[in-house]
């Protein structure tokens, strides 16, 4: 385990993510044990955006999955448990639009995610959802991949700025705004996704919107919400932004921008002083 910028988030993490878990993106296993948590799994189909099915009520049913698959995923969970997700267990939307099912509204003691954040082409809505089917001062954990160090590299971080842009303007899933970018940094000077988008086209939720670095990581979880810790996981197998924050929205993002927040959906703060 190599913590970059030496803070407490190992141990935070395991004291604050507990109970009832939101999954969304599938395996989250950046820091985790598991131990104390009852995961529900949300699109581990297609990574966390929920272009595959709708929700139901009920858990999802087999959908496509062989046997087989069905079957492997089952004997991983019962030797590794909840830290193995399963796509028959799963319920299906884009987390774009929690908000639209009020059976999630504040269900979750906690909400995780991995490489999720960036492929979203408005984060802010994105964690407001997510925000949604939390519960008040429960707490949030995601990992975002580090641009430094994979193929955004050859990107700048996105300005918190063009993010906040983002979300006054109500950015949709058919931006195009940063195609070429993406293009010049991942398939053309680095290589690696090219054979990935022969097959996938280069719209969401298929490239990355945005580059994280810690710095701009912090500024945008800051924004938003309370009691942030942000590190750098990096290691053979990680290279990510990990951050960790309560579910309590702060005032300073209430009183700026609870007017913007209410035109996406009063469903966010119905009931909440001092949104306006």
């Amino acid at each position: 385990m190599s913590l970059l910028l030496n803070t407490d988030i190992e141990t935070r993490t395991c004291e604050n993510i507990r109970g009832s878990v939101a999954r969304a993106g599938g395996t989250v296993d950046q820091l985790f044990s598991y131990r104390d948590c009852s995961v529900q799994d949300i699109n581990i189909l297609d990574g966390g955006f929920g272009v595959l099915g709708k929700l139901s009520s009920r858990r999802s049913s087999l959908l496509s999955l062989s046997l087989l698959k069905r079957l492997k995923q089952d004997l991983g969970y019962l030797v590794k448990g909840p830290m193995v997700p399963r796509d028959h267990k799963t319920i299906i939307l884009d987390m774009h639009e929690a908000y639209l099912n009020e059976e999630l509204k504040h269900r979750f003691d906690a909400a995780i995610s991995s490489n999720l954040l960036e492929h979203s082409p408005n984060p802010v809505f994105l964690l407001l959802n997510f925000y949604f089917i939390t519960k008040e001062g429960g707490y949030q954990f995601h990992a975002l991949p580090h641009g430094k160090y994979t193929y955004d590299r050859f990107r700048e971080p996105t300005p918190v700025e063009h993010l906040i842009e983002d979300f006054e303007r109500n950015t949709g899933k058919d931006d195009t705004s940063h195609v070429d970018d993406y293009v010049q940094s991942a398939i053309e000077k680095d290589g690696w996704q090219k054979s990935f988008h022969e097959r996938y086209p280069l719209t969401y939720p298929f490239i990355h919107f945005h580059v994280f670095h810690e710095t701009n990581t912090r500024q945008l979880m800051e924004f938003m919400f309370e009691d942030v810790v942000v590190d750098v996981l990096r290691n053979e197998k990680f290279s990510d932004n990990i951050v960790l924050f309560r579910n309590t929205l702060n005032r300073e993002f209430l009183a700026r921008y609870g007017e913007v927040v209410d035109r996406y959906s009063a469903a966010f703060l119905s009931g909440k002083v001092g949104s306006r």
